[in-house]
């Protein structure tokens, strides 16, 4: 069993018959991590081959959408500080992206030192929304590499 980067698993053993079908998972804010699903089938399809045919359209997402729904950032960081702090779990990658637009070599290592991806939200927040500026880099950037979580904040 693979437990990933973060050291988080989830295992699932599906079975099904007579002409059942199995949809996917539906996996959100997972940025770049590897995600794997053997699938083992003992029975052909039924209407044809079906394995990787999406269901949906995939959606394309526009972070510029969400940027622009929301004219104070700052307010709305602030107004969901505990919300962010739950959700966002690559909190790495984000702060990687601020590093020379509001934080210091010292800030981000202090957030990488951080144990779990809450402890380093609440850092890179404290260092992020003392100014506005900072605060709306902080907001574009939730919203192109935390979109899922952001689209359902602002909806």
């Amino acid at each position: 069993m693979d437990s990933g980067a973060r050291g988080h698993s989830i295992v699932s053993n599906i079975n099904v018959d007579g002409g059942s079908t199995v949809f996917s998972p539906n996996i959100q804010g997972c940025g770049s991590a590897k995600v794997t699903m053997p699938i083992t089938s003992n029975s052909a399809p039924r209407g044809g081959s079906a394995r990787n045919q999406p269901l949906a359209p995939r959606r394309k997402i526009n972070a510029k959408v969400l940027i622009d729904k929301v004219t104070d950032k700052k307010a709305f960081v602030q107004q969901n500080w505990a919300n962010l702090v739950q959700k966002v779990k690559n909190v790495d990658e984000l702060a990687d992206h601020m590093m020379g637009h509001s934080l210091t070599a010292e800030m981000y290592s202090e957030i990488m030192n951080g144990k779990t991806p809450e402890e380093k939200m609440r850092k890179l927040l404290q260092y992020t929304t003392v100014t506005g500026s900072s605060c709306d880099h902080l907001f574009v950037k939730l919203c192109e590499l935390q979109y899922c979580i952001m689209e359902d904040l602002i909806q």
